[in-house]
């Protein structure tokens, strides 16, 4: 598996950033770049407390940013060409 780390754009302003709230629970997102490649990721961080949420978000972050994060290869699908190759 590779490590990936993430490019953060962070508005001060905005002390949501990164989150959004689905259905009561406080998720997060963000991207890892490895390899000349870029992941999306999205992750719940399982409380229905904003305080909390962001407090999570914060800790998550600073981690990925310091150690990085392992990337999963993703499966090969039926229509991926890039079995042939």
């Amino acid at each position: 598996m590779t490590i990936g780390f993430p490019s953060l754009r962070v508005d001060a302003d905005n002390q949501t950033h990164h989150l959004w709230n689905n259905n009561g629970v406080w998720w997060v997102h963000f991207t890892l770049h490895f390899d000349h490649r870029k992941r999306r990721v999205r992750r719940s961080l399982k409380t229905r407390s904003l305080t909390e949420a962001i407090e999570r978000r914060d800790s998550l972050l600073l981690r990925i940013e310091r150690e990085g994060e392992l990337v999963p290869e993703r499966p090969a699908t039926a229509g991926d060409q890039r079995q042939w190759l």
